[in-house]
Protein backbone atom coordinates (compact mmCIF):
# COMPACT_ATOMS: atom_id res chain seq x y z
CA UNK A 1 0.00 0.00 0.00
CA UNK A 2 1.28 3.09 -1.31
CA UNK A 3 0.98 6.76 0.56
CA UNK A 4 0.53 10.30 -0.82
CA UNK A 5 0.68 13.35 1.15
CA UNK A 6 -1.41 16.46 -0.79
CA UNK A 7 -0.80 19.61 0.59
CA UNK A 8 -3.04 22.51 0.08
CA UNK A 9 -2.89 26.15 0.99
CA UNK A 10 -6.53 27.28 1.25
CA UNK A 11 -9.49 26.16 3.48
CA UNK A 12 -11.48 25.75 0.67
CA UNK A 13 -13.41 22.57 -0.89
CA UNK A 14 -11.45 21.78 -3.73
CA UNK A 15 -13.09 19.31 -6.00
CA UNK A 16 -10.00 17.84 -7.96
CA UNK A 17 -8.52 16.91 -3.83
CA UNK A 18 -11.53 15.14 -3.72
CA UNK A 19 -11.96 12.97 -6.44
CA UNK A 20 -8.11 12.43 -6.31
CA UNK A 21 -8.94 10.90 -2.82
CA UNK A 22 -11.43 8.54 -4.04
CA UNK A 23 -9.12 7.73 -7.43
CA UNK A 24 -6.04 7.17 -4.68
CA UNK A 25 -8.50 5.02 -2.41
CA UNK A 26 -10.24 2.90 -5.27
CA UNK A 27 -6.64 0.96 -5.74
CA UNK A 28 -6.18 0.24 -2.54
CA UNK A 29 -3.68 2.84 -1.53
CA UNK A 30 -4.02 5.89 1.05
CA UNK A 31 -4.55 9.65 0.82
CA UNK A 32 -3.42 11.69 3.56
CA UNK A 33 -4.69 15.82 3.03
CA UNK A 34 -2.25 18.48 5.16
CA UNK A 35 -3.93 22.39 5.09
CA UNK A 36 -0.72 24.43 5.01
CA UNK A 37 -2.89 27.63 6.27
CA UNK A 38 -0.05 29.33 7.53
CA UNK A 39 3.95 30.31 6.84
CA UNK A 40 5.33 27.91 8.72
CA UNK A 41 6.86 25.54 7.05
CA UNK A 42 8.33 23.61 10.14
CA UNK A 43 4.67 21.86 10.24
CA UNK A 44 4.44 20.40 6.98
CA UNK A 45 8.29 18.63 7.38
CA UNK A 46 6.74 17.29 10.93
CA UNK A 47 3.42 16.14 8.92
CA UNK A 48 5.83 14.45 5.78
CA UNK A 49 7.68 13.25 8.92
CA UNK A 50 4.72 11.47 10.71
CA UNK A 51 3.35 10.06 7.86
CA UNK A 52 6.14 9.23 5.87
CA UNK A 53 4.35 9.66 2.63
CA UNK A 54 5.71 7.41 -0.86
CA UNK A 55 4.83 10.85 -2.67
CA UNK A 56 3.72 14.12 -2.19
CA UNK A 57 1.65 16.67 -4.29
CA UNK A 58 0.12 19.61 -4.28
CA UNK A 59 -2.27 21.07 -6.53
CA UNK A 60 -2.02 24.54 -7.72
CA UNK A 61 -3.75 27.58 -9.41
CA UNK A 62 -1.65 30.58 -10.95
CA UNK A 63 -1.04 32.48 -7.77
CA UNK A 64 -0.65 29.29 -5.44
CA UNK A 65 2.04 27.84 -7.37
CA UNK A 66 4.98 30.58 -6.22
CA UNK A 67 4.02 29.00 -2.40
CA UNK A 68 3.66 25.83 -3.62
CA UNK A 69 7.10 25.83 -5.54
CA UNK A 70 9.07 27.19 -2.82
CA UNK A 71 7.92 24.61 -0.59
CA UNK A 72 8.68 21.91 -2.82
CA UNK A 73 12.18 23.01 -2.48
CA UNK A 74 12.45 23.47 0.75
CA UNK A 75 10.62 19.81 1.20
CA UNK A 76 13.38 18.10 -1.86
CA UNK A 77 16.40 19.91 0.74
CA UNK A 78 15.36 17.07 3.13
CA UNK A 79 13.37 14.16 1.71
CA UNK A 80 13.83 12.12 -1.52
CA UNK A 81 10.24 11.23 -2.52
CA UNK A 82 9.09 12.65 -5.41
CA UNK A 83 6.92 15.95 -6.25
CA UNK A 84 4.01 16.30 -7.81
CA UNK A 85 1.93 19.22 -9.17
CA UNK A 86 -1.47 19.71 -10.57
CA UNK A 87 -3.99 21.68 -11.14
CA UNK A 88 -4.63 24.82 -13.54
CA UNK A 89 -1.43 26.34 -13.18
CA UNK A 90 1.18 22.79 -14.75
CA UNK A 91 -2.08 22.49 -17.03
CA UNK A 92 -1.74 25.89 -18.52
CA UNK A 93 2.23 26.36 -17.73
CA UNK A 94 3.61 22.90 -18.40
CA UNK A 95 7.33 24.55 -18.48
CA UNK A 96 6.31 24.94 -14.67
CA UNK A 97 8.34 20.93 -13.97
CA UNK A 98 11.79 22.84 -14.91
CA UNK A 99 11.69 24.46 -11.57
CA UNK A 100 13.28 22.82 -9.15
CA UNK A 101 11.81 20.74 -7.10
CA UNK A 102 9.42 19.16 -8.93
CA UNK A 103 9.32 16.00 -9.88
CA UNK A 104 5.86 15.06 -12.04
CA UNK A 105 3.36 17.53 -13.22
CA UNK A 106 0.06 16.30 -14.26
CA UNK A 107 -1.67 17.96 -17.49
CA UNK A 108 -5.55 17.88 -17.52
CA UNK A 109 -8.05 15.35 -15.79
CA UNK A 110 -5.75 13.93 -13.53
CA UNK A 111 -7.55 10.49 -11.54
CA UNK A 112 -6.71 8.21 -13.74
CA UNK A 113 -3.02 9.18 -14.22
CA UNK A 114 -2.72 9.10 -10.17
CA UNK A 115 -4.25 5.30 -10.10
CA UNK A 116 -1.41 4.53 -12.75
CA UNK A 117 1.34 6.83 -10.57
CA UNK A 118 0.85 5.71 -7.41
CA UNK A 119 0.38 1.40 -8.30
CA UNK A 120 3.38 2.11 -10.18
CA UNK A 121 5.13 3.58 -7.07
CA UNK A 122 4.03 0.84 -5.04
CA UNK A 123 5.24 -1.97 -7.22
CA UNK A 124 8.79 -0.19 -8.21
CA UNK A 125 7.78 0.28 -11.54
CA UNK A 126 8.81 2.77 -14.07
CA UNK A 127 6.62 6.02 -14.43
CA UNK A 128 7.78 8.21 -16.76
CA UNK A 129 5.22 6.85 -19.67
CA UNK A 130 2.22 7.40 -18.06
CA UNK A 131 -0.16 9.44 -20.14
CA UNK A 132 -0.86 13.21 -18.62
CA UNK A 133 2.33 13.24 -16.70
CA UNK A 134 5.47 14.97 -17.63
CA UNK A 135 8.31 13.13 -15.50
CA UNK A 136 11.69 15.16 -14.99
CA UNK A 137 14.40 12.37 -14.14
CA UNK A 138 18.23 13.00 -14.48
CA UNK A 139 17.95 16.14 -16.15
CA UNK A 140 15.50 14.93 -18.74
CA UNK A 141 11.90 15.48 -19.26
CA UNK A 142 9.20 12.62 -20.61
CA UNK A 143 6.65 14.48 -22.25
CA UNK A 144 3.87 12.17 -22.52
CA UNK A 145 0.39 12.60 -24.13
CA UNK A 146 -2.64 12.88 -22.94
CA UNK A 147 -5.37 10.51 -22.43
CA UNK A 148 -8.76 10.41 -24.05
CA UNK A 149 -11.39 12.63 -21.85
CA UNK A 150 -13.39 10.26 -19.38
CA UNK A 151 -16.63 9.44 -21.01
CA UNK A 152 -19.10 8.67 -19.67
CA UNK A 153 -18.28 10.44 -16.68
CA UNK A 154 -19.33 8.27 -14.24
CA UNK A 155 -16.40 5.76 -15.08
CA UNK A 156 -14.64 8.54 -12.34
CA UNK A 157 -14.67 6.83 -8.63
CA UNK A 158 -17.57 8.66 -6.88
CA UNK A 159 -16.01 11.91 -5.33
CA UNK A 160 -14.84 11.62 -1.53
CA UNK A 161 -14.49 14.25 0.24
CA UNK A 162 -13.48 12.70 3.95
CA UNK A 163 -10.00 13.76 3.35
CA UNK A 164 -11.64 17.29 4.58
CA UNK A 165 -13.17 15.81 7.68
CA UNK A 166 -11.28 17.85 10.78
CA UNK A 167 -10.31 20.94 8.94
CA UNK A 168 -11.47 24.47 8.57
CA UNK A 169 -13.11 23.16 5.25
CA UNK A 170 -15.92 21.88 6.65
CA UNK A 171 -16.98 25.08 7.58
CA UNK A 172 -18.01 25.61 3.56
CA UNK A 173 -21.45 24.83 2.14
CA UNK A 174 -21.51 21.71 -0.01
CA UNK A 175 -20.16 22.18 -3.99
CA UNK A 176 -21.01 19.49 -6.49
CA UNK A 177 -19.18 19.73 -10.05
CA UNK A 178 -21.73 17.53 -11.87
CA UNK A 179 -20.55 18.89 -15.47
CA UNK A 180 -16.96 19.05 -16.42
CA UNK A 181 -16.45 21.36 -19.62
CA UNK A 182 -17.04 24.28 -21.56
CA UNK A 183 -17.79 24.60 -24.96
CA UNK A 184 -17.13 28.77 -24.67
CA UNK A 185 -13.76 30.38 -25.66
CA UNK A 186 -13.55 33.80 -23.62
CA UNK A 187 -9.74 35.31 -24.00
CA UNK A 188 -8.87 35.27 -20.64
CA UNK A 189 -10.57 31.74 -19.44
CA UNK A 190 -8.23 28.38 -19.22
CA UNK A 191 -10.94 26.64 -20.88
CA UNK A 192 -10.22 27.21 -24.61
CA UNK A 193 -6.43 26.31 -23.95
CA UNK A 194 -7.75 23.25 -22.17
CA UNK A 195 -9.77 22.15 -25.18
CA UNK A 196 -7.40 22.76 -27.55
CA UNK A 197 -5.05 20.06 -25.72
CA UNK A 198 -7.89 17.69 -25.47
CA UNK A 199 -8.79 18.34 -29.48
CA UNK A 200 -9.38 14.70 -30.70
CA UNK A 201 -10.15 13.18 -27.51
CA UNK A 202 -13.27 13.09 -26.87
CA UNK A 203 -16.09 15.36 -25.83
CA UNK A 204 -15.02 18.35 -23.91
CA UNK A 205 -18.11 18.67 -22.65
CA UNK A 206 -19.54 15.63 -20.23
CA UNK A 207 -22.25 15.38 -17.65
CA UNK A 208 -22.86 12.32 -14.87
CA UNK A 209 -25.75 10.84 -15.14
CA UNK A 210 -28.78 12.21 -13.30
CA UNK A 211 -28.43 9.31 -10.50
CA UNK A 212 -24.80 9.69 -10.42
CA UNK A 213 -24.87 13.42 -9.99
CA UNK A 214 -27.37 13.20 -6.99
CA UNK A 215 -24.92 10.90 -5.12
CA UNK A 216 -22.10 13.29 -5.85
CA UNK A 217 -24.34 16.45 -4.09
CA UNK A 218 -24.87 13.63 -0.89
CA UNK A 219 -21.11 13.09 -0.70
CA UNK A 220 -20.19 16.75 -0.63
CA UNK A 221 -23.61 17.10 1.95
CA UNK A 222 -21.42 14.45 4.45
CA UNK A 223 -18.81 16.43 5.36
CA UNK A 224 -19.86 19.83 4.16
CA UNK A 225 -22.28 22.15 5.76
CA UNK A 226 -25.78 21.44 4.60
CA UNK A 227 -26.97 25.01 4.37
CA UNK A 228 -26.93 25.13 0.91
CA UNK A 229 -25.17 23.98 -2.67
CA UNK A 230 -23.03 25.21 -4.85
CA UNK A 231 -22.58 24.19 -8.46
CA UNK A 232 -19.29 25.22 -9.72
CA UNK A 233 -19.95 23.43 -13.42
CA UNK A 234 -19.37 26.65 -16.24
CA UNK A 235 -22.70 25.14 -18.81
CA UNK A 236 -25.37 24.53 -17.10
CA UNK A 237 -28.41 24.85 -19.67
CA UNK A 238 -26.90 23.48 -22.59
CA UNK A 239 -28.71 20.21 -22.51
CA UNK A 240 -32.10 21.69 -20.92
CA UNK A 241 -33.56 17.90 -20.66
CA UNK A 242 -30.82 16.79 -18.84
CA UNK A 243 -30.87 19.89 -16.34
CA UNK A 244 -34.91 19.61 -15.56
CA UNK A 245 -34.36 16.07 -15.19
CA UNK A 246 -31.69 16.49 -12.52
CA UNK A 247 -33.37 19.53 -11.20
CA UNK A 248 -36.77 17.39 -10.47
CA UNK A 249 -34.33 14.35 -8.65
CA UNK A 250 -32.67 17.36 -6.67
CA UNK A 251 -36.00 18.61 -5.59
CA UNK A 252 -37.42 15.33 -4.36
CA UNK A 253 -33.76 14.28 -2.98
CA UNK A 254 -31.87 16.84 -1.62
CA UNK A 255 -34.00 20.38 -1.57
CA UNK A 256 -31.69 22.68 -0.04
CA UNK A 257 -31.42 26.26 -1.89
CA UNK A 258 -29.07 26.08 -4.29
CA UNK A 259 -26.65 28.66 -6.57
CA UNK A 260 -25.54 27.73 -10.36
CA UNK A 261 -23.37 29.42 -13.10
CA UNK A 262 -25.65 30.62 -16.15
CA UNK A 263 -24.15 31.82 -19.04
CA UNK A 264 -25.94 34.38 -20.69
CA UNK A 265 -26.03 32.62 -23.98
CA UNK A 266 -28.11 29.72 -22.30
CA UNK A 267 -30.00 32.02 -19.93
CA UNK A 268 -33.37 31.28 -22.33
CA UNK A 269 -36.59 31.86 -21.31
CA UNK A 270 -37.08 27.86 -21.25
CA UNK A 271 -33.97 27.24 -19.12
CA UNK A 272 -35.09 30.19 -16.82
CA UNK A 273 -38.59 28.61 -16.56
CA UNK A 274 -36.96 25.21 -15.17
CA UNK A 275 -34.95 27.16 -13.18
CA UNK A 276 -38.00 28.68 -11.31
CA UNK A 277 -39.66 25.75 -11.20
CA UNK A 278 -37.53 24.28 -9.42
CA UNK A 279 -37.04 26.83 -6.71
CA UNK A 280 -33.70 28.07 -7.60
CA UNK A 281 -32.44 29.94 -5.30
CA UNK A 282 -29.51 32.32 -7.36
CA UNK A 283 -28.26 32.15 -10.48
CA UNK A 284 -24.59 33.47 -11.43
CA UNK A 285 -23.95 35.46 -14.19
CA UNK A 286 -20.64 36.60 -16.07
CA UNK A 287 -21.14 39.99 -16.89
CA UNK A 288 -17.74 40.59 -17.27
CA UNK A 289 -17.61 44.21 -18.18
CA UNK A 290 -20.66 46.25 -19.02
CA UNK A 291 -18.95 47.48 -21.80
CA UNK A 292 -20.08 45.64 -25.41
CA UNK A 293 -16.89 47.14 -27.15
CA UNK A 294 -14.46 45.61 -24.44
CA UNK A 295 -16.39 42.24 -23.74
CA UNK A 296 -16.69 41.56 -27.73
CA UNK A 297 -12.87 43.18 -28.41
CA UNK A 298 -10.77 41.86 -25.40
CA UNK A 299 -12.61 39.24 -23.98
CA UNK A 300 -14.43 37.46 -26.78
CA UNK A 301 -18.12 37.60 -25.49
CA UNK A 302 -21.02 38.72 -27.69
CA UNK A 303 -24.05 39.44 -26.44
CA UNK A 304 -25.45 42.83 -25.73
CA UNK A 305 -26.21 44.50 -22.76
CA UNK A 306 -30.02 44.28 -23.56
CA UNK A 307 -29.48 40.96 -23.29
CA UNK A 308 -28.18 40.85 -20.06
CA UNK A 309 -31.49 43.02 -18.78
CA UNK A 310 -34.01 40.67 -20.51
CA UNK A 311 -32.17 38.04 -18.48
CA UNK A 312 -32.29 40.15 -14.93
CA UNK A 313 -35.83 40.42 -15.65
CA UNK A 314 -36.50 37.33 -16.60
CA UNK A 315 -34.76 35.78 -13.32
CA UNK A 316 -36.37 37.87 -11.10
CA UNK A 317 -40.25 37.10 -12.46
CA UNK A 318 -39.28 33.75 -11.39
CA UNK A 319 -37.96 34.90 -8.06
CA UNK A 320 -34.38 34.10 -8.58
CA UNK A 321 -31.75 36.32 -7.43
CA UNK A 322 -28.92 37.57 -9.29
CA UNK A 323 -25.27 37.08 -8.67
CA UNK A 324 -23.17 38.69 -11.50
CA UNK A 325 -19.04 38.34 -11.89
CA UNK A 326 -17.24 41.54 -13.13
CA UNK A 327 -13.75 42.12 -14.00
CA UNK A 328 -11.87 45.65 -13.71
CA UNK A 329 -8.95 46.58 -14.79
CA UNK A 330 -8.94 45.18 -18.04
CA UNK A 331 -5.94 45.57 -20.29
CA UNK A 332 -7.93 48.52 -23.16
CA UNK A 333 -10.31 49.46 -20.58
CA UNK A 334 -10.89 52.88 -19.96
CA UNK A 335 -12.62 54.47 -16.53
CA UNK A 336 -15.32 55.27 -18.04
CA UNK A 337 -15.97 51.61 -19.38
CA UNK A 338 -15.80 50.86 -15.77
CA UNK A 339 -18.56 53.01 -14.86
CA UNK A 340 -20.56 50.95 -17.48
CA UNK A 341 -19.99 47.61 -15.81
CA UNK A 342 -21.42 49.48 -12.54
CA UNK A 343 -24.20 51.00 -14.47
CA UNK A 344 -25.74 47.63 -15.98
CA UNK A 345 -25.30 46.11 -12.85
CA UNK A 346 -27.45 48.96 -10.94
CA UNK A 347 -29.92 48.53 -14.16
CA UNK A 348 -29.92 44.71 -14.17
CA UNK A 349 -30.72 45.25 -10.06
CA UNK A 350 -28.59 42.93 -9.28
CA UNK A 351 -29.23 41.39 -5.77
CA UNK A 352 -25.27 40.11 -5.64
CA UNK A 353 -23.07 42.17 -7.60
CA UNK A 354 -19.07 40.45 -7.48
CA UNK A 355 -16.24 42.22 -8.69
CA UNK A 356 -12.76 41.14 -9.18
CA UNK A 357 -9.36 42.98 -10.80
CA UNK A 358 -8.46 41.11 -13.48
CA UNK A 359 -5.34 38.30 -13.60
CA UNK A 360 -3.58 37.18 -16.78
CA UNK A 361 -3.57 33.28 -16.50
CA UNK A 362 -0.57 31.53 -18.46
CA UNK A 363 -1.78 30.60 -22.51
CA UNK A 364 -4.74 32.57 -22.71
CA UNK A 365 -5.28 34.86 -25.37
CA UNK A 366 -5.84 38.20 -23.21
CA UNK A 367 -1.77 37.66 -22.05
CA UNK A 368 -1.33 38.00 -25.47
CA UNK A 369 -3.02 41.26 -26.28
CA UNK A 370 -1.94 42.38 -23.05
CA UNK A 371 2.00 42.53 -24.39
CA UNK A 372 0.93 43.51 -27.63
CA UNK A 373 -0.53 46.93 -26.12
CA UNK A 374 2.13 47.35 -23.58
CA UNK A 375 -0.13 46.21 -20.41
CA UNK A 376 2.48 43.55 -20.11
CA UNK A 377 6.20 43.36 -20.49
CA UNK A 378 7.20 40.44 -23.03
CA UNK A 379 9.32 38.87 -20.70
CA UNK A 380 6.55 38.99 -17.92
CA UNK A 381 6.60 36.05 -15.54
CA UNK A 382 3.56 34.22 -13.90
CA UNK A 383 6.02 34.70 -10.77
CA UNK A 384 4.67 37.81 -10.05
CA UNK A 385 1.14 36.84 -9.71
CA UNK A 386 -0.40 37.92 -6.28
CA UNK A 387 -2.35 34.53 -5.64
CA UNK A 388 -6.20 36.67 -5.12
CA UNK A 389 -8.22 38.66 -7.43
CA UNK A 390 -8.81 41.02 -4.39
CA UNK A 391 -5.41 42.32 -4.17
CA UNK A 392 -4.03 44.37 -7.01
CA UNK A 393 -3.39 44.78 -10.85
CA UNK A 394 -0.13 43.81 -12.14
CA UNK A 395 -0.70 45.74 -15.06
CA UNK A 396 1.96 48.71 -16.72
CA UNK A 397 -0.30 51.44 -17.82
CA UNK A 398 -3.15 51.60 -15.51
CA UNK A 399 -3.54 53.79 -11.67
CA UNK A 400 -3.35 50.90 -9.64
CA UNK A 401 -4.53 52.91 -6.56
CA UNK A 402 -7.62 53.60 -8.35
CA UNK A 403 -8.71 50.32 -9.63
CA UNK A 404 -7.96 49.07 -5.98
CA UNK A 405 -10.33 51.66 -4.76
CA UNK A 406 -13.21 51.07 -7.27
CA UNK A 407 -12.73 47.23 -6.09
CA UNK A 408 -13.43 48.38 -2.36
CA UNK A 409 -16.53 50.75 -3.64
CA UNK A 410 -17.78 48.37 -6.37
CA UNK A 411 -20.67 46.63 -4.43
CA UNK A 412 -21.47 49.25 -2.62
CA UNK A 413 -22.09 51.84 -5.41
CA UNK A 414 -24.28 48.78 -7.06
CA UNK A 415 -26.21 48.22 -4.10
CA UNK A 416 -26.43 51.86 -3.14
CA UNK A 417 -26.49 53.79 -6.13
CA UNK A 418 -27.65 57.17 -4.72
CA UNK A 419 -24.25 57.40 -2.86
CA UNK A 420 -21.95 56.71 -6.48
CA UNK A 421 -21.03 60.85 -6.10
CA UNK A 422 -19.99 60.23 -2.61
CA UNK A 423 -18.23 57.15 -3.55
CA UNK A 424 -16.37 58.95 -6.71
CA UNK A 425 -14.82 61.04 -4.34
CA UNK A 426 -13.70 58.14 -2.15
CA UNK A 427 -12.57 56.75 -5.12
CA UNK A 428 -10.03 59.67 -5.89
CA UNK A 429 -8.17 58.47 -2.56
CA UNK A 430 -5.54 57.07 -1.37
CA UNK A 431 -6.42 53.13 -0.60
CA UNK A 432 -6.13 52.71 2.76
CA UNK A 433 -6.49 49.64 5.64
CA UNK A 434 -10.39 51.69 6.19
CA UNK A 435 -11.53 51.21 2.80
CA UNK A 436 -10.44 47.56 2.83
CA UNK A 437 -11.97 46.59 5.50
CA UNK A 438 -15.29 48.36 4.18
CA UNK A 439 -14.84 45.97 0.96
CA UNK A 440 -14.24 42.91 3.07
CA UNK A 441 -17.49 43.24 5.25
CA UNK A 442 -19.77 44.16 2.50
CA UNK A 443 -17.94 41.31 -0.21
CA UNK A 444 -18.45 38.75 3.06
CA UNK A 445 -22.34 39.49 3.61
CA UNK A 446 -23.04 39.33 -0.19
CA UNK A 447 -21.43 36.43 -0.63
CA UNK A 448 -22.41 34.62 2.62
CA UNK A 449 -26.76 35.94 1.69
CA UNK A 450 -25.66 34.83 -2.07
CA UNK A 451 -24.91 31.07 -0.74
CA UNK A 452 -27.84 31.43 2.09
CA UNK A 453 -24.51 30.42 4.42
CA UNK A 454 -25.12 30.43 7.88
CA UNK A 455 -23.71 32.95 10.17
CA UNK A 456 -21.29 31.24 12.26
CA UNK A 457 -20.02 28.63 9.68
CA UNK A 458 -19.39 31.62 7.66
CA UNK A 459 -17.31 33.52 9.64
CA UNK A 460 -15.62 30.75 10.51
CA UNK A 461 -14.54 30.22 6.82
CA UNK A 462 -13.68 33.38 6.57
CA UNK A 463 -10.88 33.57 9.11
CA UNK A 464 -9.61 30.46 7.95
CA UNK A 465 -8.83 32.18 4.17
CA UNK A 466 -7.77 35.23 5.14
CA UNK A 467 -5.89 37.00 2.61
CA UNK A 468 -6.52 34.05 0.31
CA UNK A 469 -9.74 34.65 -1.26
Amino acid sequence: MAKILMIQLQAIPYCGTAYLNSAVKSRGHDFHLYLHLDNKNEKVLQKIDEIKPDIIGFSAMTGFHIQALALAREIKMKYNQPIIMGGAHPTLFPEVIYEEGLDIICLGEGEFALMELIDAIEYKKPYNDIKNLWVKENDKVYKNPLRPLVDPLDYVPLIDWSCYIGTPVQNSSAVAFVIRGCPYSCSYCFNETVKTMYNGLGKYVRYFSVERAIKEIEQSLKVLKQDSVLFLSDTFGINSEWMEQFLSEYSKKINLPYIILLRPELATEKNIEILGKYHCNTVGIGVESGSERVRKEILHRNYSNQRLLDIAENLHKNKINVRTYNMIGLPGESEEEIWETLQLNIRMKVEYPRGAIFMPFPNTKIVDYAKENGYLENDFSFNSIPNSILSHSILKKINTDRIKNYLYFFQSIILFPRLKNFFKLLIGQKPNILFRLWFYLVYANIQRKSESRGLTSYIKFVISNIGKI
